[in-house]
């Protein structure tokens, strides 16, 4: 008696694992887009409340500005001049915190399209009388995509969105 698998039973192997990679891999792709989302969601959150936390402790205006683009990092720094733009003066602001990364295949959008957040001494929302939505999305759209808002007292909160251009 001969060892081995028969032709026929290599194609049924070959068959089930085809069938098996193929409803596998789409929801493998979609718990990483999903990660994706959660993880830049947390980390922008998380430096909304260094931001807000220095500025009480330090008790001066502290600017969490992103540079232009949300998705390539972000810088927190003391606003010295407590004008809570993204003027960082080297000589008289002090850098925090530089958050050098890449959210890759995410779009992250404001709600007033300013490139940066400042809390006042207080850690109060140093924009005025509007709370901050910020919208993180990837190519799926505003479904999959999650929302965080800054409210005037400087709390941050994550949501759902439905819409990446708040």
């Amino acid at each position: 008696m001969q060892k081995g698998f028969t032709l026929i039973e290599l194609m049924i192997t070959l068959v089930v694992l085809v069938i098996t990679l193929s409803i596998a891999v789409p929801n493998f792709m979609t718990w990483i887009k999903n990660n994706r989302i959660d993880s830049n969601t947390r980390a922008l959150v998380g430096a909304l409340q260094v931001a807000r936390s220095e500025a009480v402790s330090r008790q001066s205006v502290i600017t969490i500005d992103s540079g232009g683009d949300w998705t390539d990092g972000f810088t927190i720094y003391t606003d010295t001049d407590a004008a809570g733009n993204t003027l960082r003066v080297a000589a008289t602001d002090t850098l925090i915190k530089d958050l050098d990364f890449t959210m890759q295949g995410i779009t992250v959008n404001s709600n007033d399209n300013n490139n940066f957040i400042s809390f006042t001494n207080t850690g109060l929302l140093n924009e005025g009388n509007n709370q901050r939505v910020i919208a993180i999305c990837d190519d799926r759209g505003a479904a999959e995509g999650a929302s965080i808002t800054i409210n005037l007292t400087g709390r941050s909160s994550i949501g759902t969105t439905n819409t990446c251009t708040p």
